[in-house]
Parts: structure tokens; sequence; C-alpha cells
């Protein structure tokens, strides 16, 4: 059985002496594993397709022989052509900007299911690439993209009212964040011994103007460590990648 899809390729895996498995997300069919035969070799016609970020057309073929699928009882499909759509080199040429993506991408992968269509969810991704080759700070698409992301999979960060009390936040005061309730609680509610990431009203207005895809004029630093805080929650563990773009800042 023959299938065409479009995706991108968001995780590379060597496969044996030859093969690789491939995490793509489609347009058609959302996270899909496929097992592409012989492209690690150097006389390859899939290789220089496969780099990791790139918008690509492929097909997969099923198939009985259980030779080609060695990983599982139902098999994985094989790939048997594909054509590079959209190539993202300025991703591996700038490494920031490489490991922004791959917190995107990793952000992506953890929330979102296998084989599961969501054509938004894909749009978004494509947006967010695009808006990261072409922004100076890396940070305002990524932080979108998260929020957006969560919203997407019903993990809308609670933004107007205190999690204990359920009063809204009122203005002009300090609200707190608790990752250990993955949400914010107000003043009156915080107590002395909860480490609070404390949160201005501005710092909540960029909260609310990045979930909903717009740009602020600035991040107030407390933003991006509620968001990643928030994501840990839902995850239930941090995003790996980020690792590495602490480790960048370091170096550089």
């Amino acid at each position: 059985m023959y299938q065409k899809y479009t995706g991108v390729i968001l995780k590379k895996h060597p496969l044996g002496e030859a093969d690789e498995l491939l995490t793509i997300y489609t347009k058609e069919a959302g996270k899909l594993r496929v097992r592409a035969v012989s492209s690690r070799k150097i006389q390859s016609r899939l290789g220089g397709n496969l780099q990791s970020l790139n918008e690509v057309e492929f097909e997969t073929a099923g198939s009985a022989n259980r030779r080609f699928f060695p990983l599982g009882r139902d098999g994985l499909p094989v790939l048997i052509s594909v054509r590079a759509r959209t190539i993202n080199n300025y991703l591996r040429e700038n490494l920031k900007k490489f490991a922004y993506s791959l917190i995107g991408v990793e952000t992506l992968y953890r929330l979102t299911p296998d084989q599961e269509q969501n054509a938004e969810a894909y749009e978004m991704l494509l947006e967010f690439l695009r808006n990261l080759g072409d922004s100076r700070e890396e940070k305002f698409p990524l932080r979108s993209f998260q929020l957006r992301l969560l919203r997407l999979s019903g993990f809308s960060f609670p933004l107007e009212q205190c999690l204990d009390c359920q009063r809204p936040l009122a203005a002009g005061t300090t609200s707190y964040f608790l990752s250990s309730k993955g949400g914010l609680i107000c003043g009156t509610c915080v107590k002395a011994e909860e480490a609070g990431l404390p949160l201005t009203l501005l710092a909540l207005e960029q909260l609310r103007t990045l979930s909903e895809g717009g740009k602020p004029l600035h991040l107030e630093f407390p933003v991006e460590q509620v968001i990643e805080g928030f994501l840990n929650y839902v995850l239930e563990r941090e995003i790996k990648a980020s690792g590495f773009l602490k480790t960048l800042g370091q170096e550089t």
C-alpha cells in the first residue's frame, strides 16, 4: 500500500548499518515514524533530501515482508521517494537559531500523539520555522509557538484568575507563578514558604500577547521562565533541548 505525505522531519535515528528511523510531522496524519532504507550510504538517492527540519514531500510503502520491519510486530512504513519542498539551511548555519528550533520541535514532539492529524499544528510549525529564520530575536517565535501549541493541546496557561481563590488577578498587583501548581496565585494567597516566581502586570500582558500569536516589544525575563515552568508541569519532564541552548549561552 502506497501513501503520499507532506511533512517536516523532526528527528533522525540510525538503524543498523545504513538505515534511519525518521520521525516526521505530516499535514495529513500528524506524527509518523518511517524507515529510510540505506539512506546513510553515500550513494543513496534519499539521503540528500532528508536533512532535519526540511519540509518534504514523500511516499511510503507498507509490506508483508518481515525482513524490512524488525522493530515491531506491525512494522514500519518504508520510505520509497522524497523531495525537499523547503530547505531550512539557515537553521544549521546559525547555531543559536538551530538551538531554538530544537526546543520548538521537541515541544511539538512531546505535546502531540502519534498518527493524529492536526492541520493547525502543522501550519503553526511551518510558521514557527519561517519566523525563526526572519527574526533577530529568536525567543519571540519560540515562546509564542510553545504557548499556542499548549492551548491547541488543551493546556491553556491560566492568566485571568488565582488558582487558589479563583478571583481575578488584580491590576497593579504582583502575581506569583508556582511550578508545583502549574499556574498563578495572587499576592493574598501566596505563602511565605512557597517559592513563587513574581510576575508584574506587564509580564502578564506579554504572556497574553504571545499566547495569541502577537509579538510584544520586549520580554520580561520571568516570562520565559514561566513558559518553561508551565511546560515542565504539563509534560512532567524538562525540554532536553533547553540544556543545549543554555550551554550555548555559556560558551558565547
